[in-house]
């Protein structure tokens, strides 16, 4: 039997408007999704102040605490499958944890692996289906020397994944200034240190970025910015001589210097390193002793106190952060992954 007009137009008229109150419905929640990812915390008269503005401002600090949140997720991770390996080994041998690992002191290839030059000889021995404690016949290093032995024997027999993810560093907009600079201005990758002349790691920095600039020659561009410690009384002195000898072209070489020469808790004779590179020596006192680059130094200071910079050497890879003395190999998973992206698919 065919289905009148009029039922048809009717069913038509609801489904409309049942679409367009789901539209109505959906532009709303998308709306309240907006404004809840970035909701005002703050209002100064009429000026508002959002989450994101807030967060901005001290995108490194958290970075930090991402990252330190991450490790205890890493450690807390690693400890949940060590147990489970031990829990599971335990229970296809049907016994316990603890029978589990006196049952690896007994073994030759668990004591190489330890390190141990012989199986540990228990005190009170007894069969290994018993009940007793024989793992407290051991001493405390023997114990943890032994688990982490069977630990790697069980790890190279499992099948071990981990999923954990990455925190994922800001990009921060980080003035390069007006700073000593090395390497092409158009460079794909541009790094920008804040470092201390009196900091130990950042002396430790200055040979990987030196093997940086021979890996990635004319795609790399170095940046260095002052950044003294108040915990280092020479550093802001030293920051002045090194931009000083930049007015005569020798920036880096003195900056090798102050680095090579530096020793704990004590200064430089800057007028001696000025005359070691050949400078000219009544223009370099002269501009030393004028406190020509105070300010300088001081505003390299303030934007690493906006960044939320807490310690050096503090790097940013086109704006990502990277903190702290650095592997070579950490440096170029950043770098690599730059140029990766940058590059036309």
């Amino acid at each position: 039997m065919p289905i009148p007009t009029s039922r048809i137009l009717i069913t038509l008229s609801f489904l409309a408007l049942l679409v367009g109150l789901m539209s109505v419905s959906w532009q709303f929640k998308t709306s309240e999704t907006t404004k809840s990812e970035d909701p005002v915390v703050a209002t100064v008269g009429t000026r508002s102040i959002t989450l994101r503005e807030v967060e901005q401002t001290v995108a490194l600090p958290l970075y930090s605490v991402d990252q330190q949140r991450h490790q205890l997720l890493q450690q807390a991770t690693q400890n949940l499958i060590n147990e489970e390996l031990l829990a599971a080994e335990a229970s296809k041998k049907g016994i316990s944890v603890s029978q589990l690992l006196d049952e690896a002191s007994q073994s030759e290839s668990i004591a190489r692996v330890a390190n141990l030059p012989a199986p540990v000889k228990r005190l009170n021995p007894g069969p290994i289906g018993d009940n007793r404690d024989h793992e407290s016949s051991l001493d405390t290093q023997e114990q943890a020397r032994i688990r982490q032995a069977l630990l790697v024997f069980l790890r190279r027999k499992t099948d071990v994944h981990i999923a954990l993810p990455n925190p994922e560093p800001p990009i921060l907009a980080v003035s390069s200034d007006h700073d000593p600079r090395i390497g092409p201005d158009d460079a794909p990758v541009t790094i920008v240190e804040f470092s201390d002349f009196q900091c130990p790691y950042c002396q430790q920095s200055v040979h990987v970025l030196k093997e940086l600039r021979q890996i990635y020659g004319e795609k790399l561009r170095l940046v260095y910015r002052d950044y003294p410690g108040p915990n280092h009384p020479y550093a802001p002195q030293a920051a002045e001589a090194a931009q000083c000898a930049g007015e005569q072209g020798k920036f880096w070489e003195y900056h090798d210097l102050l680095f090579a020469r530096q020793l704990p808790g004590k200064g430089w004779d800057f007028h001696a390193l000025a005359i070691e590179l050949g400078l000219q020596q009544g223009a370099f006192d002269a501009c030393l002793y004028s406190g020509r680059f105070r300010k300088e130094v001081a505003e390299d200071l303030r934007d690493g106190w906006k960044l939320g910079i807490t310690s050096t050497p503090t790097f940013f890879i086109n704006g990502r952060p990277l903190v702290g003395a650095q592997p070579l190999v950490t440096f170029q998973v950043l770098i690599d992954k730059v140029l990766e992206h940058q590059s036309p698919s």
